[in-house]
């Protein structure tokens, strides 16, 4: 990696936004991009097959934004889509129902530029996360992320993230370089791709990572793919990504193998309280379901479970 700093006005960054039938808050997305403090920003939307009026809100924009048009290949595809025209040395992708503040990209570029010598390549920051129901929690209080200074180096993502997850995609900005290495989104998956994309990353060294909310998330659009997922769907697909990691000549000497048993484990016996919730009749599936949500609360706590170690730059 070339490790010249660089003037972080300087540097260009590519914006992925990928939209499937998401008129009603596509403009949204863009107008938030085209809002932030760093200028040099290219916005790239792949409509992903969109059959609603998408494609049409986006023709005002002219020459700011390139859009390009594609068959339904899901998300992991869009994106892929277009990280292969991206120009920029660094990355950051938006979901089209979601919102940057202003001041996201130009934060995160200068950290990972102050960052450079100590070979960081990915920053995340937290975000404001807005339930369907108008309830409001951030993205790190959710994966129980604490850090004592507002933005500084993350030690051990990977340690947390095999044990956990982390909103990720609208969050993240990363180098070309890093992202070429791990190979970008798996296009097997349209569910928890941005867990297995950010494990991958997570695997490769530390982090940059800033406290503070810089997205706002919108829950309970109907055509999301997560919302629609069931949590037996969730597990499985977890434990799927967790085994492909271990199986991994390149990633299985790097991964905390003891955690990912542990993780494993704990999903196994979610799998099972499922099932029997569903068979179970009503005050049994409640007393199942009180004792699931008991011994997840028990698992991230206990001593042995991972804490978020950073120090600031």
């Amino acid at each position: 990696m070339n490790l010249t700093p660089h003037k972080p006005s300087d540097i260009l960054v590519s914006v992925i936004i990928p939209a499937y039938n998401r008129e009603k808050t596509i403009r949204r997305a863009v107008d938030s991009v085209l809002g932030q403090t760093h200028r040099r920003i290219e916005i790239i939307v792949v409509d992903d097959g969109s059959k609603d009026n998408t494609v049409e809100r986006l023709k005002d924009y002219g020459d700011r934004i390139r859009l390009i048009s594609q068959e339904n290949q899901g998300p992991s595809g869009a994106r892929n889509a277009g990280i292969r025209v991206a120009n920029g040395e660094i990355i950051s992708f938006l979901d089209s129902d979601d919102v940057w503040l202003p001041e996201k990209l130009e934060r995160q570029v200068a950290l990972l530029e102050k960052t450079r010598h100590a070979g960081i390549q990915c920053c995340v920051c937290n975000a404001r996360m807005i339930t369907a129901d108008g309830a409001e929690k951030t993205s790190f209080a959710v994966a129980g992320l604490s850090a004592k200074a507002p933005e500084g180096i993350w030690t051990n993502p990977h340690e947390v993230l095999v044990t956990r997850f982390l909103f990720f995609n609208q969050i993240v900005a990363v180098r070309r370089e890093l992202l070429s290495q791990v190979g970008g989104f798996n296009e097997r998956f349209r569910l928890l791709e941005d867990y297995d994309l950010a494990l991958r990353l997570a695997l490769t060294g530390p982090w940059a990572y800033i406290a503070e909310p810089l997205v706002i998330w919108h829950g309970g659009a109907a055509n999301s793919l997560s919302n629609r997922a069931t949590e037996s769907e969730t597990i499985l697909r977890t434990d799927e990504i967790l085994r492909q990691i271990q199986r991994s000549t390149r990633w299985s000497v790097r991964v905390p193998h003891t955690l990912v048993m542990r993780r494993q484990k704990l999903l196994r016996r979610h799998l099972w309280v499922q099932g029997f919730c569903q068979r179970a009749p009503g005050w049994m599936g409640v007393i199942a379901r009180l004792y699931l949500r008991a011994h997840k609360w028990f698992f991230y706590h206990q001593p042995s479970s991972p804490r978020m170690k950073a120090y600031s730059v």
